[in-house]
């Protein structure tokens, strides 16, 4: 049986693909949030999808049961889609991988995604992914990782630090070596999250895409996606400024130089919080009571 339920086969121009899921590698739902502004509301239909039964363990990520439009009571799997977004005015065409990361058969799975993707001529693909650092949000370092030389010469060119980690990693890492391994050059892009923001963070997922542009060279249009973000670091400057508490602990770590980005393949948990900082736990508290209401934008 085939891991990809395949609807159509879309007919893209010079397509790139993008991939994020969510879950361990996917801080402040940075990645997967990233795609979901490419994506647009609603979301086009995807032209295949990960067989959810070969891919989840059901008590871990659990289906859904609720009403449909017709009233009557459905089922809804977890889903990894492949989504084809069009872009006439563009030059290229994007294919987007995004859904909740597969909780086994990653080998399989890279590989179905990397051959449907080599089929549809994709030409070059980036990963997203997002981890707890010793960071603020007034800035967000990106860092690399690829097995592509000549995809490394450029990112370094570009002025991104290639990521020193090594250990236990996400699915993105086993797709990029899948998509090495196809022929399709791919890299993967890493942002780094405050651990004292819980919320969805919107700043996040325009520095993954911005620093997507200008690995792709392309325009991705993220006016509005600028402005989201604008708006959402200036609520967190103003929760700030009203819990000057929590302004006074945060203070050494806004004042800390983030240019050195340590582990970016972790979202730790928070109580592994950077030692000598106080942990996100004790910091979130007033600022989700403060952001609690921003969390759908």
């Amino acid at each position: 049986m085939s891991l990809l339920r395949i609807e159509h086969r879309p007919d893209l121009r010079r397509p790139i693909l993008l991939a994020a899921f969510g879950g361990w590698g996917d801080a402040g739902s940075s990645a997967t949030g990233a795609l979901a502004y490419l994506l647009g509301d609603p979301q086009p239909p995807a032209c295949a999808t990960v067989d959810p039964e070969a891919c989840f363990d059901f008590t871990v990520q659990r289906p859904v049961t609720r009403r449909g439009p017709d009233g009557r009571w459905q089922l809804d799997y977890p889903e990894i889609g492949l989504y084809p977004v069009y872009r006439p005015d563009a030059e290229r065409d994007l294919l987007i991988l995004r859904g909740p990361e597969p909780h086994t058969a990653w080998p399989s799975i890279a590989r179905a995604v990397a051959d449907f993707a080599l089929e549809r001529g994709v030409e070059t693909a980036l990963t997203f992914g997002a981890f707890i650092g010793p960071v603020s949000h007034r800035k967000i370092p990106i860092v690399r990782r690829t097995p592509n030389v000549k995809m490394d010469t450029w990112l370094s060119a570009l002025g991104y630090e290639e990521t020193p980690y090594a250990g236990p990693t996400a699915f993105v890492t086993a797709l990029l070596h899948a998509l090495e391994q196809a022929g399709i050059p791919a890299a993967s892009l890493w942002a780094a999250a405050p651990a004292y923001l819980g919320a969805p963070n919107p700043s996040l997922s325009l520095a993954l895409l911005e620093a997507a542009e200008r690995v792709l060279e392309v325009d991705l249009e993220l006016g509005r996606l600028q402005g989201i973000a604008t708006d959402f670091v200036r609520k967190v400057e103003s929760a700030l400024r009203a819990n000057p508490e929590v302004a006074e602990r945060l203070g050494r770590l806004i004042e800390l130089d983030t240019s050195d980005a340590a582990e970016p393949e972790s979202s730790a948990p928070d109580d592994q919080s950077p030692p000598d900082l106080p942990s996100g736990r004790d910091l979130v508290e007033e600022l989700e009571r403060f952001l609690r209401d921003q969390r759908h934008e």
